[in-house]
């Protein structure tokens, strides 16, 4: 059994060609370098000169100089600078040594000689590519000055060309390298190709006490047991991996190989905690429908990783201004039997005090094509059931009518980050739109004064939009511009059906749901100085727009609500605490600023 080696060149065509070098001029290097003796013990050096073919020349930035007692040492370090320039016959004539000032000075006479070109190049072993298709991929040609460094990279394509075929322990050694005398000289260089065997995956592997089965493993790689290795980059797999939240740490895939051609892939992950419980504390100030401050808050349980197949399960406690209470629960599975397909179930309840109850249940599905992009579709049905003060009537009608709604839609998520915590750089889109029809029944009352039951229904069409886009600036500082929307057409509008806007997790200047409409849309832009890779502090802006239809007896309305404030989010021991102060052109003073505060603690 042996250890996987990506792309091995033995010995590579630097050290053939620096060795090729030395063996031209050893001698004079040598003869040259014991004029070091003129230098007095501990005494330094002050300057260093290059002289080429009989020409003041610039002192090379990649040649390190060092004491003076090491000439012999810098002239080595010149002479493989120029034969990586391609002057393999390069050669040291003299040093001179000035020690008449209060600091020596050396001067190198270098002489460059002929550039080697390339004669005869030859491939051998080469079954399982066609030779037409390597000779394709290098730009090292027969006739053209020899480049070692172009020619490792010529190298370094046909092995990865090998990777696609299905050999990733393909191995090129430099079999040959004979100089031959002329004008100008050229180099036959030969390379000869070791394909190894065709693999293909027997099997993946964790760590002994990881609780990610093999399967989500190899889901998350981007391989499939059973099949060829083609296209095998372990930088690739681990930058895989390291795009999920469920691992902390991903170290550099593993693979061994059997005789057979079978190959064990072993992953060392260092997974994320298996849940985190989240709490957020709001301060609202006094205001006109308040005479005195209040708190608001929620509790966010989150489960994620059940069973080792990134199952998640999560329960929200939310607790709005006035007696209004949310409760949110969901299910999801992100792998469905392996597949690319995510399946999620939720509930959300909500009671707003004694006006009216809703309960919504929705199942959604989502397809991943590649590349951060996903078709999802959903099916949700919606109840609002009135309570004491919703039965009531206002104008000519019930205020909350008893309704029952069905909604279809589909949808496209995108999402393309560097890091799924404090991204520096990328896009993430989630766009539905969904379809339905609502049934309802409430008391109207007839011109006539009579109050009668009736019953009617019609179509809705609702469209929510989520954007955010991360913009690298300078070290660590990120600029992040985005926003949210949601849109509802509908023949006629209840309270119950329209989206609020405000709080924590909106428009931060603003009390929770202070703004209702059928059309609401928060315009984002965020400064972020980042700390580490899970901190930052920000300064930010937020941009609302709220229009309310007609209801009741209460007219239409629309306006624009800007707000603004300073926040951070720091990864601590105990967990990630954030902080949030944020204001509106309204306010009478500071000290009405909308505060929030959270904890994140792993489980």
């Amino acid at each position: 059994m042996s250890r996987y080696r990506r792309h091995v060149i033995y010995p590579t065509v630097g050290t053939v060609l620096l060795v090729l070098g030395e063996l031209l001029c050893a001698g004079p290097l040598r003869a040259v370098c014991a004029q070091t003796s003129a230098l007095r013990p501990g005494e330094s050096v002050g300057q260093w000169r290059l002289v080429l073919d009989g020409k003041r020349a610039e002192w090379p930035d990649t040649v390190a100089t060092t004491s003076p007692r090491r000439v012999q040492a810098v002239g080595r370090r010149l002479l493989r600078h120029l034969r990586r320039k391609g002057h393999y016959y390069a050669a040291l004539d003299s040093v001179s040594v000035d020690t008449s000032g209060a600091r020596s000075k050396v001067r190198f006479y270098a002489r460059r000689g002929p550039r080697v070109r390339v004669g005869a190049l030859r491939l051998e072993g080469d079954s399982a590519v066609p030779a037409t298709d390597l000779r394709t991929l290098m730009k090292t040609d027969e006739g053209a000055l020899l480049r070692p460094d172009q020619l490792e990279a010529d190298i370094q394509r046909l092995l990865d060309r090998y990777e696609e075929a299905g050999h990733p322990l393909a191995q090129i050694r430099v079999a040959e390298t004979r100089l031959v005398k002329g004008n100008p000289p050229t180099l036959r260089v030969g390379l000869r190709i070791d394909e190894g065997p065709a693999l293909w995956l027997r099997r993946v592997e964790g760590p002994d006490d990881a609780r990610t089965t093999p399967e989500l493993l190899a889901h998350l790689a981007g391989v499939e047991e059973g099949q060829s290795l083609r296209d095998y980059d372990p930088d690739v797999i681990r930058r895989r991996l390291q795009e999920h939240d469920l691992f902390d740490k991903v170290g550099l895939p593993q693979l061994r190989v059997v005789d057979d051609g079978g190959a064990v892939l072993r992953i060392p992950i260092d997974e994320a905690s298996p849940g985190a419980f989240d709490a957020v504390l709001g301060y609202l100030p006094p205001s006109q429908a308040r005479a005195s401050g209040q708190l608001v808050g929620s509790g966010h349980l989150l489960l994620k990783h059940l069973f080792g197949g990134g199952r998640t399960a999560e329960f929200t406690l939310d607790r709005r201004p006035g007696q209004t209470s949310i409760v949110n629960v969901s299910i999801a599975d992100p792998y469905l039997l392996g597949l690319p397909l995510r399946v999620a179930g939720r509930f959300r309840g909500e009671q707003r005090d004694s006006t009216y109850g809703k309960r919504i249940y929705e199942l959604e599905g989502g397809y991943r094509l590649g590349n951060g992009l996903e078709l999802t579709a959903t099916l949700s049905r919606e109840s609002v059931r009135p309570g004491p003060t919703g039965t009531q009537i206002r104008g000519a009608q019930q205020q909350i009518p008893r309704a029952t709604t069905l909604f279809y839609g589909v949808g496209v998520r995108y999402r393309q980050l560097d890091r799924s915590q404090n991204p520096r750089r990328g896009l993430s889109l989630n766009v539905q739109l969904s379809r339905g029809r609502k049934e309802r029944r409430l008391r109207r009352v007839s011109a006539s004064g009579d109050t009668t039951r009736v019953a009617d229904s019609f179509r809705q069409e609702r469209l929510h939009g989520r954007a955010r886009a991360y913009l690298p600036l300078f070290d660590r500082q990120v600029f992040v511009v985005g926003g949210d929307g949601s849109v509802l057409r509908s023949r006629d509008h209840d309270r119950s059906d329209l989206f609020r806007l405000g709080g924590a997790t909106s428009l931060r200047g603003y009390d929770e749901d202070r703004f209702l409409g059928n059309v609401v849309a928060r315009g984002l832009f965020e400064y972020r100085l980042q700390l580490d890779r899970a901190s930052y502090a920000h300064a930010f802006f937020d941009l609302g727009y709220a229009a309310r239809p007609a209801l009741d007896a209460a007219t239409g309305t629309e306006g624009w609500h800007p707000g603004y404030g300073l926040g951070m989010k720091l990864q601590t021991a105990l967990g990630r605490i954030s902080a949030t102060y944020a204001l509106n052109p309204g306010v009478q003073s500071p000290a009405d600023g909308r505060v929030h505060l959270g904890l994140s603690v792993g489980l």
